[in-house]
């Protein structure tokens, strides 16, 4: 289980000691994929297929189906442990976020779950760099010790 840190560490992100935190880490990455997903797809869906009008409202298109398509497949790939996939998944809802605010500046309503998912992304990526250096870890370590 994920050990918290507390204010007295002075890091307000789980600490990631052993292969399972690593694993739950990752697994809140791909939630957040998951979560980014639906709502990509849900909001183009509803401006393609109900309301033409409301992608002034919004400030998407219906083209928002497809990047929610990528964040779901980015999400299966990040729950079967892909670093690559890790990655992808921060640096393309940093991208988007980024896009957002750029082309949108009063899209500031939904700051705080942006920044609480990109958060689970980025501890996604920690969860992917830990499990790579605990294979490399066990890769290296002597024939005779074996982890238990």
């Amino acid at each position: 289980m994920a050990r918290h840190s507390s204010f007295k560490s002075g890091s307000w992100i789980a600490d990631i000691g052993n292969r399972a935190d690593a694993q739950q880490a990752m697994k809140g990455g791909a939630t957040a994929s998951w979560i980014v997903a639906a709502i990509n797809i849900a909001l183009g869906a509803y401006i393609l297929f109900a309301a033409p009008d409301a992608a002034k409202t919004f400030g998407i298109t219906g083209a928002a189906i497809f990047d929610g398509v990528c964040f779901g497949i980015i999400g299966i790939f990040i729950w079967r442990y892909s670093f690559i996939s890790a990655w992808l998944g921060l640096v393309f809802f940093s991208l988007e976020k980024v896009y957002q605010w750029v082309t949108q500046p009063k899209a500031l309503v939904g700051i705080f779950v942006a920044v609480a998912l990109w958060f689970a992304f980025l501890n996604g990526v920690r969860g992917a760099m830990a499990l790579r250096r605990f294979k490399r870890e066990e890769a290296n370590a002597p024939l005779g010790t074996e982890a238990t």
